[in-house]
C-alpha cells in the first residue's frame, strides 16, 4: 500500500513542477543567420542579404545525409532556395544571365572540402563547402525556377558539376561552348568552384581539365519536392520580425487537441508559419498555417503521443523583412495509461479506505458490545 501512496505522490509532485515551469518560455528568440552575397550587373553593383532561421536550419541539420549516388539529387532543394531565386530572377530576368548570376553567388562561399554531404541550407549557414555541395545550391537555384538542370559527376576527377539546358547556346561565354548530350537534350556546363566571383566561370565554360573526362549524369527525379520553410532574402537591408506562440494548455491528456497561435510583427504580413514539436531537441514540422491579414496564425495540434515537448513557430520572411523563430514554449501530455494507472490507484485507495473505515466500525461495534457479554 506505501508503494501505491508513493506512485500517486509523485506523478503530483511532477505534474505539479511541470505546470510551473511549462508556463514560461524556454528560450530568446535565436538569431538568423545571415550572409551577404554581390552581384554585378554592367555598372550596377547589388547586394543580397541571405537569412536562415535557426529551425530551418535545424530541420537539414537532422534529417539524415545519404552518401549513396542514386540519392544525390534528393541534396537539391528547389523550394527551400526559391525565395532567394526570385530576387536574383528580379534583376538578372534572362535564362542565361540569371545562370550566371547564380554562378556569382556559388563563387563566392568560400572552397573548402568537406567529406559529408550537405544540404544548400546548411552550406549557406556555414558559408563554405566543396565542388559537390556549390553543385547542390547552384542546381536547387536554377531548378526553383523551372529550368532543366543535371548534376554532373566526374568520378576520376572526384569533382562535381551541372549542366544546364537552354534554347539557345550561351552568347556570353568566354571560350569554346562546352555541353553534354544526354537522351537527346543538350546540357551546357556550368562550373561551381572558383573564387572569382566577379570573373568566374560562366555557363558553357569548362575548366580544362574535364575537358573530355568521362562524366556520369545524375538526374534530378529524386530532388526534394517540399519543405517546412524558406530562406529569405533581400537586395536591401532586412527589417528584423518577430513572432509570438501562445498555446491553449500547457497540460493535456494524449489525444486531445491543442490550439498554437499567434502573430508576426511586421507591416502587410504573409506567407506561411511553420510549427515544430521536439522531443529530445528532433525537431519536426507537424504542419504550416496561412496567416491572416495582420499576420495572425491559428494551429490546431492533436496530440496523439504522450510524453513532454517542446513547440515553437518559424516564419521565413520576405523580401523586406528577415524570418524569425518564437520563443520555445513546453508542453506535458499526460498519456492515458497514467490516467488509466492513477484511476486504478484511486480507486484501490477508495477501496482500501471503505474497508478500513468498515472494519473499524465492526471492532467498535465489538468492543461497544463486550462489557454486557462479559
Amino acid at each position: 500500500m506505501y508503494i501505491r501512496k508513493h506512485l500517486v505522490r509523485k506523478f503530483v509532485i511532477v505534474v505539479a513542477i511541470w505546470s510551473l515551469i511549462s508556463i514560461l518560455p524556454l528560450s530568446c528568440y535565436a538569431q538568423n543567420y545571415e550572409q551577404k552575397y554581390f552581384f554585378v550587373k554592367g555598372k550596377n553593383t547589388y547586394r543580397l542579404t541571405v537569412s536562415v532561421t535557426p529551425s530551418l536550419y535545424e530541420y537539414y541539420n537532422q534529417k539524415e545525409h545519404p552518401l549513396s549516388q542514386t540519392q544525390l539529387a534528393g541534396y537539391v532543394t528547389p523550394y527551400s532556395l526559391a525565395l532567394i531565386a526570385e530576387d536574383i530572377r528580379s534583376v538578372f530576368t534572362g535564362e542565361e544571365e540569371f545562370i550566371n548570376a547564380v554562378l556569382m553567388l556559388v563563387h563566392q562561399i568560400t572552397y573548402r572540402v568537406i567529406d559529408e554531404a550537405k544540404y544548400p541550407v546548411e552550406t549557406l549557414v556555414v558559408n563554405e563547402g566543396d565542388c559537390d555541395l556549390l553543385s547542390f545550391i547552384a542546381a536547387s537555384l536554377i531548378k526553383s525556377q523551372n529550368m532543366e538542370v543535371i548534376l554532373l559527376l566526374y568520378e576520376q576527377e572526384s569533382h562535381m558539376n551541372i549542366g544546364i539546358n537552354l534554347p539557345s547556346p550561351p552568347k556570353d561565354a568566354r571560350t569554346e561552348i562546352s555541353y553534354i548530350e544526354n537522351e537527346g537534350v543538350r546540357y551546357y556546363i556550368a562550373e561551381c568552384t572558383g573564387n572569382n566571383w566577379q570573373n568566374g566561370w560562366r555557363i558553357g565554360e569548362c575548366p580544362p581539365e574535364l575537358e573530355g573526362s568521362q562524366v556520369t549524369v545524375i538526374s534530378l527525379d529524386g530532388y526534394e519536392q517540399s519543405a517546412p520553410g524558406q530562406v529569405s532574402s533581400s537586395f536591401g537591408n532586412p527589417e528584423t520580425s518577430t513572432i509570438s506562440l501562445g498555446i491553449s494548455s500547457n497540460i493535456i491528456l494524449e489525444g486531445s487537441d491543442v490550439v498554437l497561435s499567434g502573430q508576426v510583427s511586421v507591416s502587410n504580413p504573409s506567407g506561411l508559419v511553420t510549427l515544430y514539436i521536439s522531443t529530445q531537441n528532433n525537431w519536426i514540422a507537424i504542419g504550416n498555417k496561412s496567416l491572416d491579414s495582420i499576420g495572425r496564425y491559428e494551429f490546431l495540434w492533436n496530440t496523439r503521443s504522450g510524453g513532454y515537448y517542446s513547440v515553437k513557430a518559424s516564419w521565413p520572411g520576405n523580401e523586406i523583412y528577415a524570418g524569425a523563430d518564437s520563443t520555445i514554449v513546453s508542453i506535458f501530455i499526460i498519456p492515458k495509461f497514467i490516467i488509466l494507472i492513477g484511476g486504478g490507484l484511486f480507486t484501490v485507495i477508495i477501496i482500501y479506505v471503505v474497508l478500513r473505515l468498515k472494519n473499524k466500525k465492526m471492532q467498535d461495534n465489538e468492543l461497544y458490545e463486550l462489557p454486557e457479554n462479559y
